[in-house]
């Protein structure tokens, strides 16, 4: 084994050849002689040394979609995480402390009876977690949360560990296809597919063979970003939050904002709170205003500005959701849910393009554009708009409406941040939009 040549981690690849070969395999079919409202499953869990870290999880597809819940009870302890399933394979997980050696009897429920449930890779074990820097184990919170579980476990998903309690499962059959990648660091085969790319256990990279990046979403957490990020500048920090920033002033969402307050008497965010009845849309949860997260529904990267379409999410799923569009996140039937409650036509939350009013814009004064937009976010969009129209090219436009812009700006975006680049996110001006929210 060697280190990766392209950066100076303290790790090695599991396989430098092989991590971005697809391959095929199968879920395992469960089905009972009447619709499946539940499953049970146990596995002994043995205790190597002290306290440390379990966790179940798994990837699941039903032919309907349905909430779910995975639930078990330890030393008069109830864990439980709820998640959604439906005709596309996506992922679950739940993680616990673990102090002695100990029986794990878990539970799947569905609030729609399902005629079938396909899984892979169900597991329970304990956690082991590879170098990340510290040698804390990590909180049980950092490890719950939905973007991250099962992947951060570091369960052999491959074990035959599991016994099924439910007497009523009568037949284990083939199921439905998944495609599999190796992760390069780990060595584990996990789901990348069918579907798009970035659903399950790995990040999209669109110039990777597979279309996703080498690594597992855990080891892109634990193995490289807590590694790296500690040595970043503040400004490095920052730059993701000045991005957006730039392009909610530059696509003008104070104004709509302010314009919405005018028309409606009340902020945005509370007007939207109302519509999804207080709840999370995606996992249902009750949230007060101040834990709404306004979510663009349409994502702002690919130049979505907020309005009245808006979704409302919880801290957690919004974080999950990111630059990610409708038909990429949710499932067919929450967006049909979607499509009547935001007043937005199915077939727009089906379509993965940017904002052509916006784009147009842009375009029409592409040189006052970058003058006035920060280097690197007229670089984000420019990136964001050439995923989606390989044929328009903003750093071609600019480059021939003036050349002069175009070498400034250019070269202000190719400069690595430094810690001698002042602050560049306005406080008061976040305040000013937060206010405008509700």
């Amino acid at each position: 084994m060697r280190r990766h040549a392209k950066q100076d981690r303290e790790d090695k690849y599991a396989s430098r050849r092989d991590y971005q070969q697809v391959h095929e395999s199968f879920g395992s079919r469960l089905s009972k002689d009447r619709p499946i409202d539940s499953i049970k499953f146990v596995a002994e869990l043995k205790l190597p040394v002290e306290p440390c870290r379990g966790g179940i999880g798994g990837f699941i597809f039903t032919p309907t979609s349905t909430a779910a819940v995975l639930r078990t009870r330890l030393a008069g302890v109830l864990h439980e995480r709820e998640f959604q399933s439906g005709p596309a394979w996506s992922r679950f997980g739940l993680g616990f402390s673990v102090s002695e050696s100990t029986t794990v009897v878990a539970e799947l429920i569905f609030q729609s009876p399902q005629d079938y449930v396909d899984l892979w890779g169900l597991a329970i074990g304990l956690s082991h977690f590879p170098q990340h820097g510290s040698d804390e184990v990590p909180a049980l919170a950092e490890l719950n949360v939905a973007h991250l579980a099962p992947e951060t476990f570091y369960l052999d998903h491959e074990a035959d560990n599991i016994t099924m309690l439910d007497d009523v499962v009568t037949r284990q059959t083939q199921g439905s296809p998944i495609e599999l990648k190796k992760c390069s660091y780990c060595g584990r085969l996990l789901p990348i597919g069918p579907g798009q790319p970035g659903r399950l256990s790995f990040h999209k990279h669109n110039a990777k063979p597979s279309g996703h990046q080498n690594e597992c979403r855990a080891c892109k957490k634990w193995r490289i970003n807590n590694s790296f990020n500690p040595l970043r500048t503040a400004d490095q920090h920052n730059e993701s939050g000045l991005i957006t920033r730039e392009r909610r002033l530059l696509l003008r969402e104070p104004e709509i904002l302010q314009s919405i307050k005018d028309r409606q008497g009340r902020g945005l965010k509370s007007i939207t709170w109302d519509r999804f009845q207080r709840r999370c849309f995606y996992c249902e949860k009750p949230l007060t205003l101040k834990q709404v997260q306004l979510d663009h529904t349409r994502p702002l990267a690919y130049l979505w500005p907020i309005d009245e379409h808006a979704t409302c999410l919880c801290a957690e799923h919004n974080n999950h959701k990111k630059d990610k569009f409708p038909a990429d996140f949710y499932t067919p039937a929450q967006l049909e849910r979607l499509s009547q409650i935001t007043g937005l036509p199915l077939a727009d939350l089906q379509t993965r393009d940017v904002c052509e009013p916006q784009l147009q814009r842009i375009r029409a004064d592409i040189a006052g554009f970058a003058r006035e937009a920060d280097a690197r976010a007229f670089n984000a969009i420019a990136r964001k708009v050439r995923e989606i129209r390989p044929n328009v090219d903003l750093w071609d436009e600019l480059r021939a409406a003036d050349i002069d812009i175009y070498a400034q700006v250019r070269d202000a975006a190719d400069r690595r941040p430094t810690d001698d680049i002042p602050e560049l996110v306005d406080p008061e001006i976040d305040e000013q939009l937060a206010a405008l929210e509700y």
